[in-house]
């Protein structure tokens, strides 16, 4: 019977526009079986497992404990039930128990047969008021729909509907038990009546349509305490209440008793169903069927769902988190209009809160494991599961991945590693892979492969494939026989006898990024009249004076660079000397001739492609910079990769200004920030203050000169800043001791005092 209030409730409510929803990430993980992980609203965490009914090889199932009372986490009953021909390879948290008593609450059913007989509330403010379950019909498709269980008894020529069957007797219930009870007994109290009843052969099976007739053989009176036996060949009826104790007042041992349990048309014959509540979803809108304002609804916690679509061939078990810090849990009217923003049909409310837990079978394995973040540190123990279970047998390999040790340009003669990451076949079932069979070819012959290593054997672009029976993975390779770019760097520029001086070197591709090789591979070398050794990590040891140079080769490429051997009377250089860069440009801008202040410090950023010229050859080292200019010098120093996305945007650079990549990269990169109004102004000169914060937070320099400059107040904003640059050399001011923080610093100034903060 529907009340006023219920039927009200029953409203369907107007749908608010649907929040924000963004995939972080989804696959399948079997041929009938996705997987999704949603954040909604940027809030809430969101999984999803998504079955299609469709597919030959999928099947839905319901996971049970047994016994029935025996409470086990999700994942236990998963991959309890999983098998070859049977993996299940997704599940959830289905319907509420009893945490006492570990029993389920509500329906269950497995074909026709009984499980539980559950209990309806007759309160709005409890979740199941309403007599509605999820199922699968004997058609094979899922349904989320209203169901009348009947349980009606005939005695003395009435007929009377009981209020359950095989669960603990409430307060004014009549309850049957069955010998599928999970107990021997019916462990009701004393404040009722109790009628066993036997028939004329064993009772093996509760089920819809079955009907029994019998005789009272014992009636436990009001008051008695004595335990009541259910017989094997009969069943129990226990009554409570002042209506069920009038109605059976006047039944007698011997009197003829019946049973008759029936279910709608619609779910007889059921692969399963289960009972729950609210229902969420009907038709395609929000649809709640219990009252909102209560305190289970308007909670935010986690919360369990099923939903499936139109025609019933679409299953989604969907799971929202509630972990502190991570995801907020959403209320029930919250998680129906979610449920109705995804287009599903009919929802319905599972258990939720410290219950909500999701499975997935991960690649590589047949493992059931945690897919969300349950609300408590660990799994709490269910009654039922609904599992995602693919029945497709493990084939040949389809599926391969796998992973590099490197990625980049390869030297002729580096070898790499590689890392199956997992075999699968056609319906991703997982192959435990044997690495002797795996084939590593490229296209052009540019590699080798032996199992799990390759080696880059002549240079040329090509592709790898990786293959293991009919399965294969590729990825492209570029293979060369030199470096784009050799930087070597000493400790020192010139050392006494005896002393040692380290010697490194970096090879790249042409952008800057680190190729692959083998140290070995890089050799060193010392010429110059026997002025000492090295070894073949790269350590000089000066044995007598004199000048020569240390060679680095890799690959055709070899970089010199030069030595001195001083006698113990002339103080070694102790500061490192700049880097020598590959192929430096014998062109000179026509401006800055070699004896220019700058030239030194010009010329070295030239070579190493930091700074440019003009196109007519030129300079303008007197010319001065512009904050977008800055960015780019600084985005090539940093060897830093252009961006596509800023994590601060800048209300004057938009996504199509000529140098946005730059300046999202030097900003990501927290070198140089933009002004509290949003702005990063480009086309504004940079300041001499404004370059010595930059260099100071970009190097990382620390300690304050002693002497300060006259000009610059402890009050100015980067006092600090410019004397730290004092302090390591890289500015000395003018000869009146001033630093002239507030006047734009020119293009020669900037490549001064970057130079010298790369090579401090």
């Amino acid at each position: 019977m529907i009340t006023a209030m219920s039927a009200a409730m029953l409203i369907t409510l107007p749908f608010s526009a649907a929040a924000s929803t963004k995939v972080v990430t989804s696959y399948p993980v079997s041929s009938g079986v996705t997987y999704t992980h949603n954040t909604y609203s940027a809030s809430s965490h969101i999984n999803h497992i998504g079955i299609n009914l469709g597919d030959p090889y999928t099947k839905l199932k319901m996971g049970l404990p047994s016994p029935i009372a025996k409470t086990a986490p999700t994942l236990t009953l998963a991959n309890r039930d999983s098998r070859e021909g049977h993996r299940v390879v997704g599940a959830v948290n289905a319907s509420f128990f009893d945490m006492k008593s570990g029993m389920p609450m509500y329906l269950l059913s497995q074909g026709n047969e009984i499980v539980n007989g559950g209990v309806i509330s007759s309160a709005s403010s409890y979740y199941v008021s309403h007599p509605i379950a999820f199922g699968l019909t004997s058609n094979g498709l899922a349904e989320i729909d209203y169901f009348n269980l009947g349980i009606v008894v005939g005695v003395n020529g009435n007929v009377f509907q009981m209020t359950g069957i095989n669960r603990e007797r409430q307060a004014d219930e009549t309850i049957i038990f069955t010998p599928q009870y999970n107990k021997n007994t019916t462990g009701s109290n004393e404040y009722g009546i109790e009628l066993v009843v036997e028939t004329n052969a064993s009772i093996t099976s509760t089920h819809y349509g079955q009907q029994l007739q019998g005789k009272v053989v014992n009636v436990r009176g009001y008051g008695d305490k004595k335990a009541v036996t259910i017989p094997p060949n009969g069943f129990v009826v226990s009554i409570h209440g002042k209506k069920g104790l009038e109605r059976f007042k006047s039944v007698t041992v011997g009197d003829p008793l019946s049973l008759k349990l029936s279910i709608d048309d619609k779910w007889k014959d059921s692969e399963f169903m289960m009972a729950s509540g609210p229902m969420l979803v009907k038709d395609g809108k929000r649809h709640i069927t219990m009252d909102t304002n209560n305190w289970r609804a308007t909670a935010k916690t986690a919360r369990t769902a099923i939903a499936i679509s139109k025609d019933k061939k679409q299953v989604q078990l969907v799971t929202v988190d509630s972990s502190a810090g991570y995801s907020n849990g959403m209320s029930l009217t919250q998680f129906a209009d979610y449920l109705v923003s995804q287009g599903y049909d009919r929802a319905l409310n599972f258990d939720g809160g410290g219950s909500t837990t999701m499975g997935i079978r991960k690649y590589g394995s047949n493992q059931v494991v945690l897919a969300n973040r349950t609300s408590n540190s660990t799994q709490r123990n269910v009654s039922a599961i609904v599992e995602a279970v693919s029945t497709a047998p493990t084939g040949e390999p389809g599926i391969i991945s796998v992973s590099r040790s490197q990625i980049g340009e390869m030297l002729v003669g580096a070898t790499a590693d590689l890392k199956i990451n997992h075999v699968l076949d056609a319906f991703y079932n997982p192959i435990t892979p044997n690495p002797s069979q795996l084939k590593t070819t490229s296209a052009k012959g540019t590699v080798e492969g032996t199992g799990l290593t390759y080696k880059a054997v002549q240079a040329g672009e090509d592709r790898i494939s990786v293959n293991y029976g009919k399965a294969e993975q590729s990825f492209p390779v570029t293979v060369v026989d030199q470096p784009a770019r050799l930087d070597v760097k000493a400790s020192a520029a010139s050392v006494k006898p005896g002393e040692k001086i380290t010697f490194t070197a970096t090879p790249s591709d042409a952008s800057g990024k680190p190729i692959i090789y083998q140290p070995q591979q890089l050799t060193w070398s010392v010429t110059g009249d026997e002025i000492g050794t090295i070894t073949s990590s790269g350590t000089f040891t000066a044995t007598k004076e004199g000048k020569g140079q240390v060679l680095a080769t890799l690959g055709k490429k070899t970089i010199a660079l030069p030595v001195e051997v001083k006698s113990a009377e002339a103080p070694p250089v102790t500061n490192p000397v700049p880097p020598v860069v590959d192929n430096p440009s014998k062109e000179l801008f026509t401006d800055v001739p070699l004896s220019y202040a700058y030239a030194t410090e010009i010329y070295f950023l030239r070579d190493r492609g930091i700074i440019t010229g003009d196109t007519d050859g030129t300079f303008n080292p007197g010319n001065t910079l512009s904050r977008q200019h800055a960015a780019v010098i600084l985005s090539r120093a940093f060897n830093l990769p252009p961006v596509e996305e800023a994590r601060r945007e800048f209300s004057d650079v938009p996504k199509t200004h000529r140098y946005y990549n730059e300046i999202s990269a030097i900003a990501n990169a927290n070198i140089v920030g933009g002004y509290s109004d949003g702005t990063f102004n480009p086309t504004g000169q940079l300041t001499r203050s404004q370059m010595a914060m930059i260099l100071v937070k970009a190097y990382n320099l620390e300690g304050e000169s002693e002497e300060k400059f006259k000009d610059v107040s402890p009050q100015h904003g980067a006092y600090k800043q410019i004397h730290i640059l004092a302090n390591h050399g890289i500015t000395t001011g003018n000869e009146k001791g001033e630093f002239m923080p507030g006047i734009p610093v020119n293009r020669a100034q900037f490549s001064a005092f970057l130079y010298r903060s790369m090579a401090r």
